[in-house]
C-alpha cells in the first residue's frame, strides 16, 4: 500500500501537475505504482532510513521509506536542486 505520510508530498504532486503537466504527472504516477509491487526498489540514500526513486524521463524523485508493509511517500522533489536543498527538505521527515 502507497500512501502520502504528510501534506508535504500532497502539496509537491500537485505542484508538479499544475507547472509541469499531465505528462510528467503519469511518469510520476507510473513510478508509485511501481513502488507498490516493489517498495524497496530504490537505495537507501538519506540517513539510512529515505530511498530515493527517481522518476524515468523526469528530473523528478520519489523519496520515501518502507515500514512494515507500507510505503511513506515523504517528498517528491526536482533533482536539480543542491543536495543540501534536498537534504534540509528530508530533515523535515
Amino acid at each position: 500500500m502507497t500512501s502520502c505520510s504528510c501534506k508535504g508530498a500532497q502539496s509537491d504532486l500537485l505542484a508538479i501537475y499544475a507547472i509541469c503537466g499531465e505528462r510528467i504527472y503519469h511518469q510520476v504516477d507510473k513510478a508509485l505504482s511501481i513502488l507498490r509491487l516493489f517498495p524497496e526498489i530504490a537505495p537507501v540514500n538519506f540517513g539510512g532510513r529515505i530511498r530515493r526513486l527517481v522518476v524515468t524521463r523526469t528530473t523528478l524523485g520519489i523519496f520515501y521509506s518502507v515500514t512494515g508493509n507500507r510505503v511513506l511517500i515523504g517528498a517528491v522533489l526536482d533533482l536539480r536542486q543542491s543536495r543540501r536543498t534536498i537534504t534540509k527538505r528530508l530533515r523535515e521527515l
